[in-house]
């Protein structure tokens, strides 16, 4: 038996402080699988605990677990080198991990990195320690070894039914208070991958292009334990794309009919697998679904070509129509800074996502993030590696039409025109621009909200 500590670092990005917190599952499933083989996990989220990672005693472990995404790289990166001057090995895992294996491992930020899922890649290798095994060849594992990275190409899990539920009862679960339609909210994940590989997302990359499912029984019996056990009232289905199969779909929604679990539930979908699907959105609100998040992006055919979206705008009105049919409520998603985009293609995409109606409007400006086909193409142009200022409101790169500062400023500008409008302003607006103020428009004045 080992003794394992994961971590979950604080998330400092602007759209997490914005939005909820909610566990860090992808670690919650390492803990299950390794506590079956006899091993002593604690998992430590620094997002609702407080974790001097400075002063605190690693020796008492075994190996030290980190999650690693993009903006929370810098503070993985200072927690690895404290675990490795006590002579503890360190294994990085997540997106931007992956992503920058070379980069970590020829820099000794790690000593492993698990590539992609990491259930059966991190329990191997903790066998492999376990049994003194410095460089064991394990899928989806890579380290150093005499001055070379070896990369072992990962494998999928096909089978998703195989792996038991996250172990949350590692974690503190009393401290996550996200609400979602009046009641306590929490997440859990149906299916991993996305055959759809837009430019800016690394889901492709990072969970494959192959789109894998649970079964509808196994995912059923999960629900009645958030609901029945942990009490529940929400949940939010954090699947890459929750509808991708409309069968699926409407079987998960006829389950939690048919077991009385009376809850509010959203997820993440697209635009074309609402249209042609009525059925399957009339069984989500039977269900008790009722908001969707969809990212429609832009107003813009030719930035959604250059988004490889393989979607048009056209159908946007249509879908939001279906769904407001049903009384499921849209959180709109909108990129701003495409390679194509002007100020008037901004405009046109700015007063497009007003015209929608949705109750929750996001922008985001176009982030090159590692692990995604933009960043292969603009990494000549990146004007920063500081990656906190990865967090989908700077301009991290050198654009065709656009200064960081003026693109900022449309960025805020658009918040502004969606959120005082007389529907949205004592709905959500108020409170959302005062912490949009706060955090990040100090120095810009904004008394004209129009575009």
């Amino acid at each position: 038996m080992l003794k394992i500590l994961l971590i979950n670092p604080l998330n400092t990005g602007y759209y997490y402080k914005l939005g909820a917190i909610y566990p860090p599952l992808g670690l919650a499933y390492l803990s299950s699988v390794l506590k079956e083989k006899g091993h002593e996990v604690r998992i430590v989220d620094m997002n609702v605990e407080k974790f001097d990672y400075k002063s605190f005693d690693y020796t008492e472990y075994d190996v030290v677990g980190i999650s690693v995404d993009t903006t929370r790289f810098s503070l993985a990166s200072n927690i690895a080198r404290v675990v490795k001057q006590q002579g503890v090995p360190v294994v990085f895992g997540g997106p931007h991990a992956s992503a920058e294996v070379n980069d970590i491992l020829k820099k000794g930020i790690a000593d492993y990195i698990i590539l992609g899922e990491g259930e059966k890649a991190f329990l191997n290798l903790v066998e492999a320690i376990k049994n003194g095994e410095k460089y064991p060849k394990i899928p989806g594992l890579a380290y150093l070894e005499d001055g070379v990275v070896r990369v072992h190409p990962k494998e999928f899990i096909r089978n998703l039914d195989e792996i038991p539920f996250p172990d949350r009862e590692n974690l503190l679960m009393d401290r996550y208070k996200t609400k979602f339609d009046g009641k306590l909210a929490t997440s859990l994940i149906t299916s991993r991958g996305c055959p759809f590989n837009c430019e800016f997302c690394s889901a492709s990359q990072f969970m494959g292009f192959l789109w894998r499912k649970r079964s509808v029984p196994n995912v059923l019996e999960e629900i009645k334990l958030l609901v029945k056990k942990y009490g529940y009232g929400s949940l939010i289905f954090f699947d890459d794309n929750f509808t991708l199969d409309p069968k699926r779909v409407i079987e998960i929604s006829e389950g939690i009919l048919k077991n009385d679990l009376k809850i509010s539930w959203w997820a993440f979908s697209r635009a074309d697998e609402i249209l042609g699907h009525e059925d399957m959105v009339e069984a989500m609100a039977k269900s008790g679904c009722k908001m969707l998040f969809i990212g429609f992006e832009s107003a813009s055919d030719e930035t959604l070509k250059e988004f490889n979206k393989k979607l048009t705008s056209s159908i946007a009105f249509d879908v939001v129509k279906i769904l407001k049919k049903y009384k499921i409520d849209i959180f709109a998603s909108f990129i701003l800074g495409a390679l194509s985009d002007t100020r008037e293609t901004i405009k046109k995409t700015v007063k497009f996502a007003k015209k929608l109606g949705a109750s929750i409007v996001q922008f985001s400006i176009l982030t090159p993030y590692p692990g995604t086909r933009l960043f292969e193409k603009l990494r000549s142009s990146l004007l920063t590696k500081d990656y906190e200022k990865y967090d989908g409101t700077n301009l991290v790169f050198k654009h065709p039409n656009f200064t960081p500062k003026e693109l900022k400023k449309l960025f805020i500008r658009a918040y502004y025109y969606i959120y005082t409008s007389p529907r949205l302003i004592f709905r959500r607006g108020l409170p959302f621009l005062w912490r949009l103020l706060r955090n990040k428009a100090p120095n810009y004045n904004y008394t004209v909200f129009v575009f």
